[in-house]
């Protein structure tokens, strides 16, 4: 067992890794076929020149038994290169090289030195060539293997070399010495060009290793580059480079494809609620649950945020194209359980198909995003398709934007101003609103050019200056009355805007504590930082701030703790099925009991009947504005307004129908206003 354990670690390649095995090997099975062809002929020529003289079995049967091996070991050393062999299979090849190498050595040795004795001089002198040139083909040959040239100079060069030193010719013994000379030689050169195949292999895997590290790097880089970190989804770049392909190759072949964008509904308070590590939990979640729902062919991708974006190949009617999408969202349903506690989101999604609703990727993605808008200000949660009636409501848009461009803003637009009255009908102020016509586009909505002002980068052109309006207006009211002034994200957010809007306070001299800028949750939420950053500087300044549209966008109690806020404005829309609905009125008494007890005034906006009052008198609401009590006035209006308040007042007759009379008088036709910056608002 030990002898053995010698014999393989003898055969051993000495290679200190697999790739310089597999070096070998490769290196060996060019060789050695070469290697096997000279040292056949070398064999044919010596046993040719001997036929006669020597025995048959040492002309004939040797040789041909020889050839016959070498030409087997030949063919397979030659097929091996078409192969890709595993690192054990080429660590036995090697052993069994050195082996066959040593033992094929002795043999041919022993067998040319037989032949010595039936030759004559010059037979003897080609027998002592044969063994040397033999001796070093096979070590030029298997130069990879380190243990081949010592190995044949012990096995076969010494013995050869004291057979011919034992010969009576001093030929002989010259030979001898030169050959011991020259192998001396060739093993130092076999063993350094050993050395030097070594280093060269070994730099090759370095230069290796190190194309693989880059490779590696490359190959991260082009992750990061097109890959979203957080969710694993294609990211925004490698979605619009996606985009651009399909679009080049369903314009050639005449084929259509949707292209959707999915907007999470409530994602930001989760957020603040719960913190980023449970938000980012969230997205990777709802990017998991849109994989499993979405066609295998779609292509999704988070384009920022809490927004995602989808490429649908094969999308079918629009029915189906709907119903795919409707799938996804529904997805989003279950609620989302994690450490921290349960999370319920949803998502708008908006649609838009090529080439109906456009042909390039950028009009593709604005008519998506169109739908996607529009679908968050009609329906949340649902899923609305690019449409005609969307195209014209994008020119009509664009005709305004341009339009806007070209009005002066003091000239332009007016003001009209709404009550907001106690449940006795006694006035507390006044919101301003604000009202557009046009000479050339007639009456125009408020949510229609406040969206395209915002769009458009001037909002806040417009803003000012009916501030600065409404100061002029508050300034004849009387002292206890205040005025509420919308405000959008844009404003809010716009350093230079609010600048602007504190200059024009100071300069109008109204009292601080009389004006009340309202804000809407969903403007808070676009920029939660920045908005309460600014809300909180006029706070400290002793304006007073409103949550207006309470219970529409991101309603959280949270919110009420956190946002430096005086006032909460509930939406019409609450209130409009409360007469029917008796969760509503629960739910109604208890946000007027904890407004209470925060220090909170609470309004309820859109009050029209006296059912509504009724009820929301008995669930403890102080604050009413609605066409109950007054549609919007114009600035003149308000005098009058007042002036009939106080003499209904002093003539002592019942509060609300004074009230109705006074709407009766001083209402006049107005269209569905709407607040400065507050999209799709109306009173």
């Amino acid at each position: 067992m030990h002898f053995w354990r010698r014999i393989l670690a003898f055969s051993d390649s000495g290679a200190s890794s697999p790739e310089l095995r597999r070096a070998q090997y490769a290196e060996l099975s060019r060789q050695v076929p070469l290697m096997y062809l000279i040292v056949i002929i070398n064999m044919v020529m010596l046993s040719f020149t001997h036929a006669g003289r020597a025995p048959w079995v040492l002309t004939v049967a040797f040789p041909v038994a020889f050839t016959l091996i070498c030409t087997f070991r030949a063919i397979k050393m030659m097929l091996a290169r078409r192969t890709n062999p595993s690192d054990e299979v080429i660590v036995r090849a090697l052993r069994t090289t050195v082996l066959l190498a040593c033992v094929m050595g002795v043999a041919i040795s022993n067998w040319s030195l037989l032949l010595f004795t039936y030759g004559d001089p010059y037979l003897k002198g080609q027998i002592a060539f044969f063994t040397g040139i033999t001796i070093i083909t096979v070590m030029t040959c298997l130069r990879p293997m380190r243990q081949i040239a010592p190995a044949l100079f012990l096995l076969v060069v010494v013995p050869t070399l004291v057979f011919l030193g034992l010969q009576e010719h001093t030929v002989f013994w010259a030979i001898a010495v030169n050959m011991t000379l020259v192998m001396g030689g060739m093993i130092v050169v076999m063993q350094r060009s050993q050395s030097d195949f070594r280093q060269r292999i070994e730099k090759q895997i370095e230069l290796d290793a190190q194309h693989r590290q880059l490779q590696a790097l490359n190959d991260a880089v082009r992750v990061m580059a097109n890959e979203d970190s957080l969710t694993g989804l294609a990211n925004r770049r490698r979605f619009f480079e996606h985009l651009d392909r399909h679009i080049e190759d369903c314009g050639r072949r005449d084929e259509t494809f949707a292209l959707g964008i999915l907007d999470l509904d409530g994602f930001k308070p989760v957020n603040d609620v719960f913190g980023h590590s449970v938000g980012d939990q969230l997205l990777r979640e709802v990017a998991r649950r849109l994989l499993e729902a979405l066609p295998q062919d779609a292509l999704l991708a988070r384009l920022g945020g809490d927004e995602f974006g989808v490429i649908l190949p094969d999308a079918g009617s629009d029915e189906e194209l709907e119903l795919t999408c409707r799938q996804a969202l529904e997805a989003l349903s279950p609620p989302f359980v994690f450490q921290e506690g349960s999370v319920t989101v949803s998502a708008t999604c908006g649609l838009a198909r090529f080439p109906k609703a456009a042909t390039t990727a950028h009009e593709l993605f604005e008519k998506a995003d169109f739908a996607l808008y529009y679908s968050k200000q009609h329906d949340r949660g649902t899923v609305t398709l690019f449409s005609d009636e969307h195209e014209e409501a994008i020119r009509r848009s664009a005709a305004v934007a341009q339009r806007l461009r070209s009005v002066q803003p003091e000239e332009a637009f007016h003001l009209e101003y709404q009550p907001i009255v106690d449940r006795d009908g006694r006035p507390l102020g006044f919101e301003a609103l604000a009202r557009w016509e046009d000479p050339v586009l007639g009456r125009v909505s408020p949510d229609v050019f406040i969206r395209a002002a915002e769009q458009a980068g001037l909002i806040g052109d417009i803003t000012v200056p009916l501030f600065r309006r409404a100061l002029e207006a508050v300034r004849s009211w009387p002292e206890e009355l205040k005025l509420s002034f919308n405000l959008s994200a844009f404003d809010i957010c716009s350093h230079k805007t609010m600048s602007a809007l504190v200059a024009e306070i100071e300069a109008a001299g109204v009292a601080h504590d009389r004006l009340m800028f309202e804000i809407t949750e969903s403007a808070i939420m676009q920029d939660w930082t920045r908005a309460t950053v600014a809300l909180r500087g006029l706070r400290e300044k002793g304006i007073l701030v409103a949550l207006d549209d309470f219970g529409t966008g991101y309603s959280s109690l949270s919110y009420l703790r956190r946002l430096p806020i005086d006032r909460i404005k509930l939406d019409r829309s609450f209130i409009a099925d409360i007469e029917r609905e008796p969760v509503a009125r629960s739910i109604l008494a208890t946000i007027s009991s904890l407004c209470h007890s925060l220090g909170l005034q609470f309004i309820v906006e859109g009050v029209e009947t006296s059912a509504q009052l009724q009820i929301l008198s008995q669930a403890g609401v102080t604050g009413y504005q609605g066409y109950l009590f007054s549609r919007p006035l114009p600035e003149e209006g308000v005098s009058l307004y007042l002036a009939e308040w106080r003499s209904r007042s002093s003539g002592g007759r019942p509060a609300e129908a004074q009230t109705l009379l006074s709407t009766r008088k001083t209402a006049a036709p107005a269209p569905a206003p709407a607040i400065v910056a507050a999209p799709g608002r109306s009173q």
